[in-house]
């Protein structure tokens, strides 16, 4: 059995309605840790008291009806917005950034599993996942999030693949499976291999912008205008005040529930004086909600054609992930669509299982390399088969080239880790820099589409990306240019000159700098959760 310090790892799915935490125990089976509350998942919300003290949690949830100017919720689609990172303008209490916010939330689910669990150590080293379709911005800050909690975060994952480790485990031939994985706030779609302890990432996709929230105000629209038909009122949901369209939405996602356990809820709404009951089948949901279905359904289409065109022309089975999955709707639909077994597989805890696992087996690869250089003991082996898994890229990357286009160098779905070198030269004599931006876009063809318009990909680094050129060099000077991408999907640059590095430092807008991430931390440290 492996040492205890090996467990001392943890998984978190740090998610955008809920989050959860999870470890190995002794029997090397990923449990979840609950929290204060008795719960297996906590409502990513964070409610402001005050600058210094703050409700995470199911009680926070409850205030966004109440007094929903100081409540943030969904603060996980706002990773990778500058603007909500421009603390001048972005309107969260207190001006706390998205980083902050989730650093909150981390800090409540490891405040909670270190007050109630047994662990002989506070809890640090952790990995956190995030959607599969994250880029290089929405990555570091979902580890600098775990940072300015205080954690150690020895990996990023994506949500997908950390559900195959944790389905994975159970199959033992090679299997080709589809993660179809609809969450409070997010949507993934990934085809991963598995074979015995091996996982490879084929391809992946899905929306930020797209999960169980959705339908949630789809529901809370239909009820709305039934509200008004039957009063005789013209009220529109966007317009309603925070506090009754919070209350409504809340209202929904519990209609929503109830209508994923029965074939029929009771509609009960309320508003200014006027009120409206009725009796609402399922079909009906089901019907008013089909359009966010089919981008679901599209959005899979698109990677299994992706999957082909790299080889991968059969999928044996089907695995639903996410909360949201469990609207009866999504099963039969998938069935439908496909014709192929689908299973929900432990829809709420699988993502942080997951992790947990990939956790201790990153933890045990550590400790074994250490051991192998001399420091430390050689740790007990895992009952299990370690983990081994390849991943791939979410996103490609290319540089701005002149007349507003960008050469794309690293294309998404491209196997992790991945470098990619471009040579390029000076255009005058004695040259002392050159700015360098960083796109990345969707992009899948490598051959059409190497050289791109800039309109159509997003500005991956700050505007200044500037790299310094020293010495004096004469016109027509090579550079190459070098991308490298991690197995967490981190991008990093490096730039050379003959056999000189030259001095270039990625500069990623909305990722806080040194100085910016030890405030973080303080402030996190000294608030009260």
């Amino acid at each position: 059995m492996a040492d205890d310090k090996s467990r001392a790892v943890y998984g978190i799915d740090l998610g955008t309605t809920y989050s959860c935490i999870s470890q190995v125990d002794k029997y090397d089976q990923a449990v979840v840790l609950r929290n204060f509350e008795g719960d297996s998942t906590t409502p990513s919300v964070v409610y402001f008291e005050s600058e210094t003290n703050m409700i995470v949690g199911k009680e926070a949830k409850n205030m966004l009806p109440v007094e929903p100017e100081k409540t943030v919720s969904f603060i996980k689609r706002q990773i990778g917005n500058d603007e909500a990172f421009d603390k001048s303008k972005n309107t969260t209490p207190y001006h706390c950034d998205p980083v902050e916010i989730s650093a909150l939330i981390l800090k409540k689910l490891v405040q909670d599993a270190n007050d109630l669990g047994d662990n002989p150590e506070p809890i640090k080293d952790v990995v956190i996942t995030c959607p599969a379709y994250f880029g290089n911005k929405e990555r570091l800050q979902t580890k600098q999030a775990g940072i300015s909690a205080g954690l150690n975060v020895l990996a990023i994952i994506n949500e997908p693949t950390a559900a195959a480790i944790s389905y994975g485990l159970k199959v033992d031939e090679r299997r080709t499976i589809l993660v179809y994985d609809l969450g409070g706030g997010t949507f993934d779609v990934t085809i991963i291999v598995v074979n015995g302890g091996a996982i490879k990432v084929i391809a992946t996709g899905g929306d930020h912008h797209l999960g169980g929230v959705d339908w949630d105000t789809e529901l809370a629209k239909y009820v709305l205008n039934t509200f008004n038909a039957q009063n005789g009122t013209s009220y529109e949901f966007e317009t309603l005040s925070a506090n009754a369209r919070y209350d409504l939405l809340l209202s929904a996602e519990n209609w929503k529930k109830n209508l994923t356990a029965r074939q029929t809820a009771k509609i009960n709404f309320s508003y200014e004086g006027k009120s409206v009951n009725f009796d609402l089948p399922r079909e009906t949901f089901n019907a008013i909600t089909n359009d966010r279905l089919n981008e679901t359904i599209d959005a899979t289409h698109k990677i299994i054609n992706i999957a082909k065109e790299k080889g991968y022309e059969k999928i044996d089975e089907i695995i639903l992930v996410g909360g949201s999955s469990k609207m009866p709707q999504i099963k039969e639909r998938v069935e439908k669509e496909f014709g192929l077994p689908t299973h929900i597989t432990d829809p709420d805890e699988c993502v942080a299982k997951g992790a947990a696992i990939f956790a201790m087996n990153e933890a045990y690869s550590i400790a074994l390399e250490k051991s192998e250089q001399g420091e430390g003991e050689r740790p007990t082996p895992l009952l299990t088969d370690r983990t081994r898994v390849i991943n791939v890229t979410s996103k490609t990357y290319g540089l701005g080239l002149i007349n507003n286009q960008v050469g794309n160098m690293i294309f998404a779905n491209s196997s992790l880790p991945v470098s990619r070198t471009r040579t390029f030269e000076t255009v005058v004599d004695g040259q002392q820099s050159v700015i360098l931006p960083i796109y990345e876009s969707d992009f899948t063809d490598e051959e059409a589409d190497k050289t791109v318009e800039a309109r159509f990909c997003t500005l991956a680094t700050e505007e200044k990306s500037e790299l310094k050129i020293t010495g004096n060099h004469p016109k027509g000077t090579e550079i190459k240019v070098t991308f490298s991408i991690d197995n967490e999907g981190i991008l990093s640059v490096v730039a050379t000159r003959d056999t000189d590095t030259i001095d270039f430092k990625l500069k990623v807008a909305g990722v806080k700098s040194d100085e910016e991430l030890k405030a973080s931390q303080n402030f996190i440290s000294n608030a009260t959760v």
